[in-house]
């Protein structure tokens, strides 16, 4: 069940898709919503935006308040259960924006957080990548902390002097980035994970998820450059990939374009799982499925890098890359 707690005067309205009497009375009054997404910028890590589309209420929402016409900015919250409103899911804390609005439908957009902290230019970092993006991460007003539980276990040296202000989430982003790490913020606590570990796992049967799962490969990285360094593939054709080093020592950074190379060149899968409440995938979670449908049997798994979050449907959609193998 989808449930909206969207403040309007200052007074919580509650609405959904369909009816729902729990402790509060959840009216029928979203016509539609898109799918949020949670993804990260690369697929070898950074910071994993949400990433919101439009939600679209009945006019009727405002038919019991002295609003009209629609107010421009709500607060709201987005929840999502499969029981009770206590054992609700949050999934998006943020604003609404109003689009526009008719007879028939009242359309907003959803926004999250700013994060419009900077780094002043000429900062000189010298220390373990779980120390620098402690620095950088705490220092964003909705941040109070960083989980580095699923962050490498012998954290790589980060040695960076910025050149022009920086917004800090996009320079934390960015040295994640180059050590194939990813960031999410799950409310005031940014969690660090290492793309080569399991960020908790799970093992679907066949009934477990919805029709069959898609496989694919991207065009292959060749080499990766960085300044005057460069690593090649196993694949002598494909495209070349140019990043930003965070370092300065030959060997540190060839280990780094190395594991870069390995992520982005890794085959990948997406597949529905059903939503349920309270059982959300984490980003990094490695999910184990088989596949029986197929010419032989198939036993694969993905650590996850995208999720879709399909209210209406409830649906979560889940891609990343992995391994793909007989059974």
């Amino acid at each position: 069940m989808l449930l909206v707690d969207i403040t309007i005067d200052s007074v919580v309205r509650y609405a959904s898709v369909q009816g729902y009497a729990l402790t509060h009375n959840y009216r029928p009054r979203i016509i539609a919503f898109d799918a949020p997404m949670l993804a990260i910028p690369s697929d070898h890590g950074g910071f994993a935006r949400m990433q919101y589309g439009k939600i679209v209420f009945n006019p009727l929402l405002f038919s019991d308040c002295s609003v009209w016409p629609p107010q421009i900015s709500c607060p709201i919250t987005i929840k999502y259960t499969d029981t009770t409103e206590a054992a609700a899911e949050t999934v998006f804390i943020g604003t609404a924006h109003l689009d526009g609005f008719n007879r028939e439908s009242i359309s907003y957009s959803l926004y999250g957080p700013s994060y419009d902290e900077t780094v002043a230019s000429a900062t000189a970092y010298n220390d373990t990548l779980n120390v620098i993006l402690n620095t950088i991460l705490t220092g964003i007003a909705e941040i109070d902390a960083i989980d580095t539980t699923y962050a490498r276990a012998s954290s790589p040296n980060v040695t960076y002097t910025t050149s022009g202000i920086q917004l800090a989430i996009e320079l934390a982003s960015a040295i994640a980035q180059f050590y194939s790490h990813l960031i999410y913020v799950s409310g005031t606590t940014a969690y660090l994970v290492d793309l080569k570990l399991d960020n908790g796992s799970r093992t679907l049967t066949e009934f477990q998820f919805f029709a069959s799962p898609n496989y694919w490969y991207k065009p292959p990285v060749s080499l990766a450059r960085c300044a005057t360094f460069i690593r090649s593939s196993s694949y002598p054709y494909g495209q070349e990939l140019s990043v930003t080093a965070y370092h300065t020592t030959e060997a540190n950074i060839n280990t780094a374009l190395d594991d870069i190379i390995a992520l982005e060149n890794a085959p990948r899968l997406n597949f529905g799982i059903p939503m349920i409440a309270g059982n959300f995938p984490a980003l990094g979670e490695k999910v184990t499925l088989p596949d029986t449908a197929h010419v032989d049997d198939l036993s694969s798994w993905i650590r996850a890098r995208k999720l879709r979050y399909d209210f209406i449907n409830d649906m979560v959609n889940i891609e990343g890359e992995g391994a793909v193998a007989a059974a």
